[in-house]
């Protein structure tokens, strides 16, 4: 690569020179290439500590006369430095002797590379990453293995403790990675981490290791210390790890894209990185935190923010905030914490002008810009530093809008009935189940409507309305109920979600309910347990919303589908909301204010569950510690959050903490429930068992109640009075409001995150393991090594394990692209040069019917049984994967010779191998290429599948028959399930055993012996198979004759597979009918005649006996360099 010419004035410090000319010098690094001795040692370490990493291979300009040397080109390959050498020699070199001066030549080889290098960047914009970044990039790649396609995302200067001193050298973070690397005088240090396997990652500073990260894996623990930026570094560690922890939970939220509208978006002031893709990380951290504050779609992207001022009208008065800007939004959000928030839509945005400076009660000089939305309501943004920028800005992307998103304005709701659908979207619920309240609860209601109209409008009404501290002390106090749906899709960002999305739940209920599925199974036993004391949902119309707004959120977002609780949340939602408001309402929980709450795992709660610990650990020590020995605080936690305490206190009191959660986010969940342990203090430190405990706060919690609310129930309120709702709400927002905030709470999640996904996943390997031990074909160490290979490859593939599945080991699961990697790396079988043709038929042994994949006790059994199972075992195994239906037509050769003429030759080439020497037989290159022709390209895999639930029978049967005591490891069946004993093997036909030759063919060919044992075998199941189909053969050949030469080991194979010792009359006797093969007319031969005649071979069955160990090759595939 050309570089701008750089002067240097020692060309050997530190460099070998490989080549010289007269005017051109060709150098490589120290400790690079072949490079040895002292000198090497110091350079290596001098550039494993610096912070500039220069490339291993540059080109100097020199004149003879001159002590200054140039740099004009450097790269990090020798081939590319090769590369431009020789173009030096073939358009520099010849040009040069005809100059008079030194001057001269260097004033041209300056201009010369100068110019190349003005040419190349004609059409160059902006490179994505610096020089120096790729050089390290080049390094880290090297230097740890890793694949082409891992990013490289930062690299920092640290030391890593080992045992009791300190390696000083460079952290390099990845996508998938943490690695350290240290050279110190030929001492290498090399450390590789994947953040998959982190389970912790917290800052230390104790007295062995100070001021230190520790990182924390299944291993053992690592410390790292002596950063220039530690808390850059930790934050970054974060975020990467919560990436791969996001993959381990749903591979869509944790999947890795990078944002290419960075490099062309107009921007200013923003630093350069080395990393571009630092850069993104950065860039998506801002964006995440950006949506959550101001409750955007996920998808918004932040553009870039400014320092100005916004005048509020409702108390003329200038507010110092910060001004965010991204494709669809203005946001502002002021300096002083829940002063003002404002929300402004683009799509309605009718004009932006610049506002003259002192205007409009304006003080500063600053340029101040005027923006009106299309409803006439005027914003004044001033003290902005650079005007024209900003307007230009908004400009950009008000160009870019799409037509009509967001262009509605917010009332409310109504319910709008449509014709030509057979249902009709309900209003809310609380219209049509009305209840006689009392005078003094209606007057309470009109007061709170009064308050609410009278401050709205001031401030506004809809998304762009002023969220102000009047506003908050209103929620506070609790939402009328009449303006609770209207509020609560303003607050909650859902009323954005609807509108972008017109038309969309109408489409998801009428194609939910004119499907059927298991979770819609689900749903509807789940129906009739919501809120069953609300009148509405004694009713079919309350019933059938739920049910359609369940049914379509199962459909919008297949990965949560329907959880238990969301029933419970989404019934409440539909007594206050429209039911499409209600819908939109349930995706905002379930995906953004609540995310990972509502799968099979509830990995969210779980982990909010240890962030709750941690709070209460803080702030109520005494009281953690004694609910901690009772273990009451893993059972609150759960049922209270999943459900917003619906389910633990009456709902016309829980909707309170309702209001509060839409507004404030989930850091209200975490404020009254310290609040409430607080208040009971006392009496549960004098508790003595976990019972106990949860009796005082259950009692507690049915006491709380609500006067301004009136209760829809029809069962009266028994329990004693404990505490007024707006009392409980207000004493936690005076208690913890400052304490609990949603930054110290998102910080708190990342740590838990990785110990709970961790848990889960040991779990399920755990539970995945006791599950394979029961095949008794690999050992626990072979199997935990072998679960690591699978769980690596589904990783590399940014897939996950799956949920609602009915066997631990089913959660893996594997294609045929992975499962060839590690089974071709894996077993005894896969080695020849018919390796991928054999696995492709072992795998549709092993594949599930209708995933099409194989799980991990596919693999374990056809690794297993390869490799240790017993010889009927693994023939039974090799004799399915050429059986039909497995092998279809489509796999097998076509042949232009008949069938008669086939046989023939066959017969006639196995015949002629009796009387070769074994010797020959395995050295001859035409015997070898003559059985591999009969086999086809077997590795295309049959994707047709088969349509008629016979062929489906017959192809499970033989799967079933196949894994022998492991049934079902890829069809799914059970051990015992009809159809697996030894009859469920169809008769083999001619081209599907001569298929079955020629893999135990490749299997055997190393072994003259063996090889010479299969032929014979061969031969014989030739023979017999022809007396199907010609009974009249010109040769004294007869099935007793057959069968008493397969029986001369004096054993027969029972139903199960297994060889038992028979005497000498029975060993004799002739076939019975139970086993004779058909006589219709068919050339086939059956799985015990196969059996028989191979076993009676002894190299066969030694060979099909050896014990082949996978443990080095596990090591292997580990190590290997991707």
């Amino acid at each position: 690569m050309w570089v701008k010419p750089q002067e240097v004035f020692l060309k050997t410090a530190m460099w070998d020179s490989d080549e010289t000319t007269l005017y051109f010098v060709l150098q490589r690094r120290k400790g690079h290439g072949k490079s040895r001795g002292l000198s090497s040692l110091l350079v290596g370490t001098l550039d494993s500590v610096r912070d500039s990493k220069p490339a291993p291979y540059r080109i100097l300009h020199q004149t003879p006369n001159s002590e200054i040397y140039y740099v004009i080109a450097t790269a990090l390959s020798e081939k590319e430095i090769r590369q431009d050498w020789q173009w030096l020699a073939d358009h520099v070199s010849a040009t040069l002797h005809s100059f008079d001066k030194e001057e001269d030549v260097t004033e041209f080889v300056c201009c010369k590379i100068n110019s190349i290098i003005a040419t190349e960047q004609e059409n160059f914009t902006e490179d994505e990453d610096t020089l120096m970044y790729k050089n390290v990039a080049n390094e880290f790649h090297q230097k740890f293995g890793m694949p082409n396609d891992e990013k490289l995302v930062c690299y920092y200067s640290c030391s890593y403790w080992k045992g009791k001193m300190p390696r000083q050298g460079w952290i390099y973070l990845s996508v998938h990675y943490m690695c350290f690397y240290s050279y110190i005088f030929g001492r290498k240090t090399t450390i590789k981490i994947r953040w998959a396997d982190v389970t912790e990652l917290v800052k230390t500073d104790s007295l062995l290791f100070p001021d230190s990260i520790k990182v924390v894996t299944r291993d053992g623990e690592h410390y790292f210390t002596l950063f220039l930026k530690k808390n850059e570094t930790f934050a970054l560690m974060q975020q990467l790890a919560n990436i791969a922890m996001k993959q381990l939970i749903d591979d869509k939220s944790g999947s890795f894209n990078i944002d290419k509208d960075l490099l062309t978006k107009l921007s200013k002031n923003v630093p350069k990185k080395a990393s571009f893709l630092k850069r993104d990380l950065d860039a998506k951290k801002q964006s995440n935190l950006y949506t959550l504050r101001f409750r955007l779609p996920q998808t918004e992207k932040l553009d870039g923010t400014e320092m100005c001022t916004l005048w509020t009208p409702y108390n003329k008065r200038e507010n110092w905030g910060r001004l965010y800007l991204s494709q669809n939004f203005i946001c502002f959000d002021s300096r002083i914490s829940n002063l003002v928030r404002l929300t402004i839509p683009l799509r309605n945005v009718h004009q932006v002008e610049r506002a003259d400076s002192g205007g409009t009660g304006s003080s500063g000089d600053s340029g101040s810009i005027l923006i009106t939305t299309a409803h006439h309501t005027s914003f004044l943004f001033g003290n902005i530093s650079d005007r024209e920028f900003l307007v230009n800005k908004i400009s950009e992307l008000l160009a870019k809008l799409p037509n009509d998103m967001y262009r509605e304005k917010p009332t409310r709701a109504v319910a709008r009935f449509e014709e030509g659908r057979e249902w009709t979207s309900q209003p809310p619920l609380m219209t049509l189940f009305k209840t006689n309240q009392t005078s003094s609860i209606k007057q309470i209601q009109q007061k709170k409507e009064k308050n609410w109209e009278d401050h709205m409008s001031e401030v506004g009404r809809g998304v762009s309305m002023y969220q102000t501290t009047d506003g908050s002390e209103l929620v506070v106090k609790g939402i009328p109920e009449s303006l609770r749906g209207e509020l609560w899709s303003v607050f909650s960002g859902s009323i954005l979600q609807r509108i972008q999305n017109k038309g969309l739940y109408e489409k998801l209920v009428n194609e939910a309910l004119a499907s059927k599925n298991p979770v819609n199974d689900e749903i509807e036993r789940d129906l009739h347990r919501s809120l069953p004391e609300h009148p509405a949902f004694q009713n079919d119309v309350g019933i059938s919303a739920l049910r359609r707004v369940l049914c379509a959120y199962a459909l919008k977002n297949p990965t949560i589908g329907y959880c238990q609780a969301m029933n419970i949340v989404a019934s409440v939602l539909l007594i206050y909301c429209p039911e499409e408001q209600a819908f939109w309402l349930l995706a905002t929980i379930c995906e953004t204010l609540l995310p990972d709450y509502y799968n099979t795992r509830v990995i969210g709660a779980l982990v909010d569950q240890g962030v709750l610990e941690e709070l209460a650990k803080k702030h109520l020590p005494e009281l953690h510690a004694k609910l901690d020995e009772l273990g009451v605080m893993k059972m609150i936690s759960l049922s209270w959050f999943l459900t917003l305490f619906i389910s633990v206190m009456s709902y016309e009191c829980a909707v309170n903490v309702m209001d509060c959660f839409f507004y404030d986010g989930a850091k209200v969940i975490f404020q009254v429930t310290l609040t409430i342990l607080e208040i009971n203090k006392e009496n549960l430190l004098k508790c003595t068992e976990d019972g106990q405990a949860m009796q005082i706060l259950s009692d507690y919690l049915e006491g709380i109640y609500n006067d301004e609310a009136m209760a829809l129930s029809t069962e009266p309120r028994t329990a004693k009075r404990t505490i007024k709702i707006q009392d409980l709400v207000y004493q936690s927002y005076r208690t913890f409001g400052g304490k609990v905030t949603s930054e110290c709470i998102e910080h708190l999640g990342l740590t838990h995150r990785l110990r709970v996904v961790r848990q889960l996943e040991d779990s399920l390997e755990r539970n995945t393991l006791r599950a394979l031990q029961q095949d008794k074909l690999l050992e626990l160490n072979e199997l935990q090594e072998l679960l690591s290979a699978i769980r690596e490859e589904l990783l590399w593939a940014q897939r996950v394990p799956c949920e609602r599945l009915e066997a631990p080991y089913e959660a893996y699961r594997l294609d045929y692209a992975q499962f060839k990697t590690l089974f071709m790396a894996l077993s005894p079988w896969a080695k020849g040069y018919m390796g991928e043709i054999i696995t492709a038929r072992i795998f549709k042994v092993v594949q599930g019917e209708s995933s099409g994949q194989a799980s991990a006790r596919g693999l374990s059994v056809a690794v297993g049984a390869s490799a240790r199972g017993e010889p009927a075992r693994r023939l039974r195994l090799l004799y399915c994967a050429h059986a039909p239906p497995l092998l279809a037509p489509a796999d097998l050769p076509r042949y232009t010779t008949t069938g008669e003429e086939l046989a023939a030759d066959a017969i006639h080439f196995f015949d002629s191998m009796d009387n070769l020497s074994p010797t020959d037989s395995a050295s001859s290159p035409s015997l070898q290429h003559s059985v591999s022709d009969v086999c086809c390209d077997g590795d295309q895999m049959d994707k047709s599948g088969e349509s008629s639930s016979s062929q489906s029978a017959a192809a499970s049967a033989v799967r079933a028959f196949a894994v022998g005591g492991a049934a079902g490891a890829g069809a799914g069946a059970a051990p015992g399930t009809p159809g697996c004993g030894p009859g469920a093997a169809p008769p083999l036909p001619r081209d599907h055993f001569l298929q079955l030759l020629a893999a135990l063919h490749d299997l055997t060919q190393h072994d003259p012996h063996l090889y010479d044992a299969v032929v014979r075998a061969g031969t014989l199941l030739l023979q017999l198979g022809e007396l199907n189909y010609r009974p009249e053969l010109d040769r004294e050949v007869s099935q007793d004759s057959l069968y008493l030469a397969a029986a001369e080991k004096q054993s027969i194979v029972d139903p199960n597979g297994n060889m038992t010792e028979l005497d000498q009359d029975t060993a004799q006797s002739s076939p019975t009918k139970e086993n004779e093969p058909s006589t219709d007319g068919e050339w086939s031969i059956t799985f015990e005649q196969f059996l028989a005649t191979m076993l009676a071979q002894d190299p066969i069955e030694n060979f099909f006996s050896e014990q082949v160990p996978i443990l080095p090759q596990l090591e292997a595939l580990r190590q290997r360099n991707r």
